[in-house]
């Protein structure tokens, strides 16, 4: 497969793989593809200016510039060498005392090369980083092991890892105080806040209670008509919010499918006004809003011109409905910063840029010397953004070397 057609088919896969049935595995590898994809294109992989993506079988426009903050704010700072071999693509939680590190790959694929999937390159031990204390120890591994397609989420000071693996998922979590992991009833990609974990099972949303260690399925199912197509689950302290698209409309991309959201106040399900976007790809809970950082336009292509464009990600207020785009400086790449992706808290880091959600300031992400290129593990904890592993180097970024050195950002 080459690189258009990678672009193209995970774009594809942000609308066809949020809410996969149970045993779809190739969607959430998908959905991992175009991760690794977002953090290469920073990098000059795939430096276009308007990049063709296939969205509901229309062609699309992105819109991308290069133009971005014109400053860095920050630093970083070299933490110790962690307890892990070199690796990229590992998984990483905050959970409130410590940063935990899982798994990755060692034989990670360079940009530009057509690699086959390599389950043998996986890996599945760990360690965490405790600031207080500035030191890393190791962990029990994981039962699996873990790749890019896989996600990690905390809640109740434990960590909790969703595992797609033969067509199917399988959940764990990870008890720190007892440095256990064990196996629990899993429904579907999780999303966490405070003690609680949601997903679907079986179509409906579900909650994990982390701290009692409980299922809840006493949520009722989402009766709003029309009905939510390519789901997706964010879960914040008003609810569970679950956001997609209309499933009545066209899906020749005749029109713009704007995303919907529905949210669960723990009385009853509500549908907020439609938003502005088109884009439903990585939502998080910032503390006061939901916000999916994606960053560009789309405007219908060829195929089927929408008329204008419209923004790919954008913020959600689940309370008052109120919808609105990306801070302007925040919605156009940078050509200067570090590719790395993470959110957490009021802080959102992506195309080389670190946005505060809290005061809305957008600076340049600037990059530690001698850091990896690509396919870097970021997490935020607190206010600060630990970046772990990847591979390649500025000089050679064909080099698939990956690296096991750690750093922290505070803004």
């Amino acid at each position: 497969m080459d690189l258009e057609e990678q672009l193209r088919e995970s774009y594809a896969a942000r609308l066809g793989s949020l809410d996969p049935t149970p045993g779809d595995s190739a969607a959430a590898r998908r959905t991992g593809q175009r991760m690794r994809v977002r953090r290469r294109r920073a990098v000059g992989v795939a430096a276009a200016a308007v990049v063709a993506v296939a969205v509901a079988g229309s062609l699309v426009g992105t819109g991308r510039v290069t133009v971005g903050p014109s400053h860095t704010a920050g630093s970083w700072r070299a933490l110790p060498t962690p307890p892990l071999s070199p690796r990229a693509d590992a998984l990483a939680a905050w959970t409130g005392k410590e940063i935990v590190v899982v798994g990755g790959d060692r034989r990670p694929c360079a940009p530009n090369a057509d690699c086959a999937y390599q389950p043998d390159a996986l890996l599945r031990d760990g360690a965490a980083y405790d600031p207080a204390a500035h030191a890393w120890h190791k962990i029990a591994p994981a039962p699996v092991r873990t790749s890019v397609s896989d996600r990690l989420v905390a809640a109740a000071g434990r960590v909790l890892l969703a595992h797609w693996h033969r067509g199917r998922i399988s959940w764990f979590v990870y008890d720190p105080v007892a440095d256990q992991w064990f196996g629990i009833p899993a429904a579907g990609t999780p999303s966490a806040v405070g003690d609680r974990v949601y997903g679907f099972r079986q179509g409906r949303v579900v909650m994990y209670d982390a701290a009692r260690g409980l299922w809840y399925e006493r949520i009722p199912r989402d009766p709003i008509r029309p009905r939510l197509t390519h789901r997706r689950i964010t879960a914040t302290p008003i609810g569970p919010v679950v956001t997609g698209y209309d499933a009545t409309r066209p899906d020749d991309g005749s029109v713009a499918d704007v995303v919907l959201a529905d949210v669960y106040d723990g009385t009853a399900w509500h549908r907020l006004p439609a938003t502005g976007q088109v884009g439903n790809d990585t939502w998080s809970w910032t503390g006061t809003q939901l916000v999916d950082p994606e960053i560009g336009t789309m405007d219908g292509g060829q195929v089927g011109s929408w008329g204008r464009r419209y923004p790919v990600g954008g913020r959600l207020d689940p309370t008052s409905g109120r919808w609105s785009p990306l801070p302007s400086a925040f919605s156009s790449e940078t050509s200067d910063g570090w590719p790395v992706d993470a959110a957490g808290g009021r802080w959102v880091a992506t195309s080389g840029q670190v946005y505060d959600t809290a005061t809305g300031g957008v600076t340049t992400l600037g990059r530690p010397a001698g850091a990896p290129s690509y396919d870097v593990t970021a997490v935020w904890a607190g206010g600060s953004l630990l970046a772990f592993g990847g591979a390649g180097d500025e000089s050679d970024q064909s080099s698939g070397k990956p690296s096991n050195r750690a750093w922290l950002y505070t803004p």
